[in-house]
């Protein structure tokens, strides 16, 4: 993503406001503000998973396999659960079992499809990154106490409701325009290009 270092001063919003009088610009520098901290928060992520040789999609996978890491999962349930390609999953499970962290079983309600599992290789090496990883999210999120955590969250959750009204006047993109209804379009909010966030 292609972000601002720094946001703009008060005189170029001004500025702003005065060619496009519907600019609100503390929604602008707040958005900004928000895309900004994700980028550098999205980098910091990328950066620690890589010294590990992760990236933020294989570690997800893991991460969602870990829940019940001796239930097979089916791959196409893991495209749905992250709103990707079923490609993008296939190529993420392509290196992870290249590398033995995963493996791969046959379906046995299916014989075109497969279910993937984490290895006991795969276990193992995410007991002992994990800890260091959550220590990394506490430290990260240090600074706000527990008040501010909910705050936040709840903030959060109304901006991605302006996110759906503001795709949903899209032509095409929501159910209210009858054509689109059983295209269940994903919101660009989830929408991913290699993964997700290495928390889940």
């Amino acid at each position: 993503m292609f972000l601002l270092r720094e946001l703009p001063d008060q005189e170029c919003m001004q500025r702003l406001v005065t060619r496009y009088p519907d600019m609100e610009p503390e929604a602008l520098r707040t958005i900004m503000g928000l895309l900004r901290t994700a980028a550098d928060v999205t980098q910091g992520f990328e950066t620690f998973l890589s010294k590990h040789g992760l990236s933020h999609g294989r570690f997800a996978i893991m991460m969602f396999l870990n829940r019940s890491p001796e239930t097979p999962v089916n791959q196409t349930q893991l495209a749905e659960a992250y709103g990707v390609a079923k490609a993008t999953i296939t190529g993420l499970i392509d290196g992870l079992e290249r590398d033995t962290l995963v493996e791969r079983l046959p379906d046995p309600t299916d014989r075109r499809a497969s279910l993937v599992r984490l290895t006991p290789g795969g276990q193992a090496f995410l007991e002992g990154f994990l800890p260091n990883h959550f220590r990394g999210v506490a430290e990260l999120m240090s600074g706000l106490d527990s008040y501010d955590r909910a705050e936040f969250a709840r903030l959060l959750g109304l901006i991605r409701q302006g996110m759906d009204r503001v795709v949903c006047k899209a032509p095409g993109a929501c159910a209210c325009d009858g054509p689109a209804a059983d295209q269940s379009p994903v919101s660009p909010a989830r929408q991913v290009t290699n993964g997700v966030s290495p928390i889940s």
